[in-house]
């Protein structure tokens, strides 16, 4: 008795009307390929009988359980994304889901070399413009996405970021209710900046900042602290100091400390890290906590929730911003 033989991935191939290469390409997931020639490679393999041992299992799920992260490439004198990469990637693990890390120095092309690939399962961009080309990119892949940012516009992906105009609001009513008549905002701000979360920021100060509340823009770089000799100077009310970037804070909080000690000045604190631990005059100071960990944890959930219901709509999760007090309470306002 001739014993017949088991079929291979060219038979497969031959019925479904494909090459053996596309098979594979289905099996391994090394390359997107299209819903119907997929289909017709799945009732190949289920007429013939085929076994292709592990690649069945990734046929049938189509999961390689890897996200892809895309971060900004890390600047001197700055942690970069490294606090966003340890809670995504802790928080993945709890799903059983590794974390492939690339740089967008590459932008569009990063994002489509990256999903050609077939490696990731979803993607976590970080970084975001007001206009990025990346999600266009992500979009026309079809792949699950999650924006750590809020552009203008969302093409296709979750949104999970700070509440920046919230965080606007809050440095103003602060402000106010410190008796300050001027608020002196540095760290590299402009009314149009390409950041969204900038723009967003400067937006809920001008909205909530009454007529009787001078703000000023000033440079942020710590070589420029003589800039701030006029604005430091007593007025008829105190003048109120914030920087929506850690490092530059820190950096500037450094330089300035005997001059913020002044009680004509408040200074507002936007960090993780109490200035307290690294030697100032500052302390207590009232500080607003960029909430990185948090973003993180739910911007893994979102992407889970896209894996877990295909179909299901894209949404927009805006976290508020909260005070770290000095007796380690958290609130919002």
């Amino acid at each position: 008795m001739v014993k017949s033989k088991a079929p291979t991935s060219q038979d497969v191939a031959r019925l479904a009307g494909v090459s053996q290469s596309t098979v594979s390409y289905a099996l391994t997931g090394a390359r997107p390929i299209s819903e119907e020639t997929r289909r017709r490679i799945e009732a190949a393999i289920q007429e013939l009988g085929y076994h292709p041992n592990s690649g069945a299992r990734t046929l049938r799920s189509r999961r390689s359980g890897v996200i892809g992260l895309m971060v900004p490439t890390p600047q001197p004198l700055s942690s970069g994304p490294m606090p966003f990469v340890v809670a995504i990637s802790q928080e993945a693990r709890r799903f059983d889901l590794d974390v492939l890390v690339v740089t967008a120095d590459e932008g569009a092309a990063g994002v489509r070399r990256v999903v050609g690939t077939g490696l990731c399962d979803a993607l976590i961009l970080m970084e975001i413009d007001r206009d990025d080309e990346r999600l266009a990119a992500v979009a026309e892949a079809g792949l699950p996405c999650v924006s750590l940012g809020k552009p203008d516009a969302v093409p296709g992906a979750s949104v999970v970021d700070l509440d920046f105009e919230l965080l606007g609001r809050l440095v103003v009513e602060r402000a106010l209710a410190e008796g300050c008549t001027r608020l002196l905002l540095f760290g590299r701000l402009e009314e149009k900046s390409r950041r969204n979360d900038s723009s967003r920021f400067l937006r809920g100060v001008h909205e909530a900042a009454p007529t009787g509340l001078e703000v000023v823009l000033a440079p942020g770089e710590p070589a420029q602290v003589a800039a701030f000799e006029d604005g430091l100077s007593p007025t008829s009310g105190r003048t109120a100091l914030f920087g929506l970037s850690q490092e530059l804070e820190m950096l500037f909080a450094l330089a300035m400390t005997d001059r913020l000690t002044d009680p004509g000045h408040l200074f507002i604190g936007w960090s993780d890290v109490d200035l307290a631990a690294l030697g100032t005059a500052l302390a207590p100071i009232p500080r607003l906590t960029p909430r990185q960990a948090d973003v993180s944890v739910l911007a893994v959930r979102e992407l889970v929730r896209l894996l877990r219901e295909p179909g299901a709509e894209p949404r927009t999760t805006l976290l508020p911003p909260q005070w770290a007090e000095a007796d380690g309470v958290h609130r919002t306002s």
